[in-house]
């Protein structure tokens, strides 16, 4: 089967087609238009007898100039910001590259052999796809700059990566549009990488005052670049990838004096622009706490940079610098790490303490956060301090651009005593894989399932079918919280069904009652996931109907788990992606009833109980019994 029939196999798909409809009638008229357009260019430009290398190089001034002094500031203060241990595997990174080697996404190629780099071999573009997307964007630059201070003491800083960089512009197979227009090396996303990495690497090494020969590969090579990408800003695509194309201009443009003026501008206005993806919580859109990072650090480079070359920031890149940040404070959890929601994985981003350490240092310090409600983002804390329940309950991204959304409609994490106990999945590829269908589906989250259904169905790699927005209520005051939050999956019939979910904490007694009503019009299994992290250990108790947690260190359970009118409760293992195409084994406890109408929850708690119970009437909850003591809950839904 060809790839045009692979394709129009997909479009027919019964399964698919509803997919790519729902996808596509939620997409704006701009990205539709520029999904054609890039798709006539591919087609179309290569054919052309244009040189459009050449084409840029004749429109460079004869003399360049740059002004690096205010950028390798700010490259020192983003590097101060990292960890000893971040910027030790950094300078690891760097000094492999020396030999060859360069390492992304956990998988080592050696680009280098005795005829030079194979910028083009079958191990650059082996899967995934975002490997060759970040060899391309000169992404080996970075360990260099951001682990070492001083170029000088890096062994590949003045001869590895000279010898790369101008073995990559005289590469007549890196040229634009030489098998594909907007592809390969010249996809604008992988252009943002290389011409951030081309500056600060310039600024880095003092290219102007010590490496004149270099400084003239890095001058054509930063005009080329920084023109093309001017040409090619993807307001089609959007979210996290406008972004990108508007802070390597931004940089470019303050570097290069004169000529990068209308680079600055245009970095400016997107980001203006763009700044319209926070919402009115300070969190980004497309609802990843990674792709949060990702995007802050941006908007606080831009800030810092700006005031840096004596130029006012915009209030718009004030704002989200600002609100970014104060969202960053708000989600960050007991143990400091990044919550892994959505697309989200540690290590492509800074770490959450790195971020808030670098937008501390540019002058952006909201302080501790009280804040347990980010509702516009979907976040919600039961508990806050070293004991805490993070509950998910936003809805899919943006209707336009779902790409990072998963299935995990009122999932939760919890941490006791700082320890984290449930996990999100993370995310292994953006390829449509199994894996990638796996993490992005409800099986993979801490919540409740009917049957086999998805509550929004997926496919592809980035494709969702229809959606719904789930509604909340949530409290919290006097050391006790409550969340309810409930939505409606519409279809057909077999697939329809409603999912409520209640939550109740109490600080001070330290235990969570988790309560689940499902409403179908057939009777199904409806099972209660809670994935477990790989540090702990899910034993059942051998006196009691109770689950003990811990980390097998000696010091006892941290925490138990009690179910409550599940028919079942068994210990399987999941799949857990903490990293790009990293795969971890870890414990699941799943939680099963069944019927068309099935109500069943469980109660975590840091201290054992002999029993527990719940008192209930159908649907409304009366009280919690643990042991003798009877503790009543907050008011119904209206």
């Amino acid at each position: 089967m060809t790839d045009a029939d692979s394709r129009l196999a997909g479009f027919l798909d019964p399964e698919t087609a509803p997919l790519l409809f729902h996808t596509a009638t939620n997409m704006r008229l701009r990205q539709l238009a520029g999904v054609a357009d890039r798709k006539v260019r591919h087609a179309v430009v290569p054919r052309l007898p244009v040189d459009f290398d050449a084409r840029y190089e004749r429109r460079m001034p004869e003399s360049v100039s740059c002004t690096p002094g205010p950028l390798r500031a700010n490259t020192a203060v983003l590097r101060r910001s990292l960890s000893a241990s971040d910027r030790s595997e950094m300078r690891a990174f760097a000094d492999a590259a020396a030999s060859g080697d360069v390492t992304f996404l956990d998988r080592t190629v050696r680009v280098e052999g005795d005829d030079g780099v194979d910028w083009h071999s079958e191990a650059v573009y082996e899967p995934p796809a975002l490997w060759a997307l970040k060899f391309h964007g000169f992404e080996f630059l970075r360990p260099a700059y951001l682990g070492y201070d001083d170029a000088a003491d890096c062994p590949a800083t003045t001869e590895t990566f000279p010898r790369w960089l101008g073995d990559w512009l005289s590469d007549e197979e890196t040229n634009i549009g030489t098998h594909a227009y907007l592809r390969r090396a010249w996809t604008p996303h992988s252009v943002s990488f290389r011409l951030l990495n081309l500056a600060r690497y310039y600024a880095w090494v003092r290219a102007d005052e010590r490496h004149p020969e270099l400084a003239d590969t890095l001058h054509r090579l930063l005009y080329r670049n920084a023109s093309f990408l001017a040409n090619h800003v993807e307001h089609d695509i959007g979210g996290n990838h406008l972004i990108e194309n508007a802070i390597a201009l931004l940089v470019a443009g303050l570097l290069v004096d004169d000529v990068g003026d209308a680079w600055v501008e245009e970095g400016v206005s997107v980001l203006t622009d763009a700044a319209s993806q926070f919402t009115s919580d300070g969190g980004h859109f497309e609802l990843s706490p990674m792709y949060h990072v990702l995007t802050l650090t941006r908007y606080l480079t831009a800030l810092d940079l700006l005031r840096r070359y004596g130029r006012s920031p915009p209030e718009a890149i004030e704002r989200v610098a600002a609100e970014g940040t104060k969202f960053l404070r708000a989600m960050e959890p007991p143990d400091d790490q990044l919550p892994l929601l959505n697309d989200s994985v540690h290590g492509e981003s800074l770490s959450l303490r790195a971020c808030l350490r670098y937008a501390s240092a540019v002058g952006v310090d909201p302080g501790p956060s009280e804040t347990t409600a980010l509702p516009a983002s979907g976040y919600y804390w039961l508990g806050r301090g070293e004991d805490a329940l993070l509950v998910d309950a936003g809805g899919i991204g943006p209707p336009h651009l779902p790409a990072h959304s998963h299935n995990d409609q009122f999932s939760v994490l919890a941490w006791v005593d700082g320890q984290r106990l449930f996990t999100d999945t993370g995310t292994y590829e953006y390829a449509p894989t199994s894996n990638r269908q796996y993490a992005r589906s409800v099986a993979a989250h801490n919540t409740v399932q009917y049957g086999d259904v998805e509550p929004v169905a997926i496919g592809g790699s980035y494709l969702m079918g229809r959606r719904f927005e789930p509604t909340v209520r949530y409290d919290a005051r006097g050391g006790t919280s409550v969340f309810d939050g409930a939505y409606e999956r519409v279809g057909r019939s077999h697939e329809a069904y409603g999912h409520r979910r209640r939550i109740y904490a109490d600080d001070d007694d330290g235990w969570w009652f988790v309560w689940d009503d499902v409403n179908a019009n057939g009777s199904r299994p409806v099972r209660s996931r809670l994935h477990v992290d790989p540090a702990v250990t899910v034993e059942k108790s051998e006196t009691s109907e109770r689950f003990e947690l811990g980390t097998g260190d000696g010091t006892g359970p941290l925490a138990y788990l009690y179910p409550l009118e599940a028919e079942t409760a068994t210990v399987e293992t999941s799949p857990y992606f903490p990293e790009f195409l990293t795969e971890v084994t870890r414990q699941k406890l799943t939680l099963q009833s069944s019927g068309p109408n099935a109500s069943f929850g469980f109660v975590l708690s840091k201290r054992p109980y002999d029993a527990v119970s719940v008192d209930r009437d159908g649907t409304e909850l009366r009280g919690l019994r643990l042991d003798d003591a009877e503790r009543s809950l907050p008011g119904e839904r209206p």
